[in-house]
């Protein structure tokens, strides 16, 4: 399962139609009976890794160059979680889309110096079948290569934007 899931979930709960748009699955059948709901799912941290997990590997994709460049954030807000955007950070910001999942809404597209750190680690694979806490990276390029198809496709599902796959290096 996903995030995005979490309103679909409620949604029905509520006896709420939902959206046919809307990428989430509900989570009723999985919690009920264990259904599964994809053969994959895609996680990460803005900026860092972009990670996909299916039954039996978890797959980091750091960027690419340590630059971790093409980077931006979108948004509606001139603003981050933790605060406002500075004057010379909107400065590069440009208006763009709509994007699919914005509803016709257009959105600041605005260059990010966020930086996790992910580069120098590299792109790790984890066995979860028999290294469940992800403490021993191993080391498979045809594993890799199949993850990387998943990553791509479910990247092409939830519309990420194209320079993610640049900044990834899966271009």
């Amino acid at each position: 399962v996903q995030t995005i899931d979490i309103p679909a979930t409620l949604l029905e709960y509520f006896n709420v139609p939902i959206p046919e748009d809307m990428c989430g699955h509900s989570l009723r059948d999985t919690i009920a009976f264990d259904k599964k709901v994809r053969d994959a799912g895609l996680f990460g941290i803005f900026g860092g890794h972009v990670c996909c997990v299916d039954e039996d590997y978890v797959f980091m994709k750091a960027p690419a160059n340590k630059e971790n460049k093409p980077l931006y954030e979108y948004t509606l807000m001139p603003m981050r979680m933790v605060g406002f955007f500075s004057p010379s950070e909107l400065r590069t910001a440009s208006i763009v889309g709509p994007l699919p999942f914005t509803k016709g809404i257009p959105l600041m597209k605005i260059v990010s110096n966020t930086y996790t750190g992910a580069y120098p680690s590299g792109d790790l694979l984890f066995d979860i079948k028999n290294d469940y806490h992800q403490e021993n990276p191993i080391y498979d390029d045809r594993i890799k290569e199949k993850m990387k198809i998943k990553m791509v496709r479910l990247m092409e599902e939830h519309d990420a934007p194209t320079e993610q796959y640049e900044r990834l290096g899966l271009v």
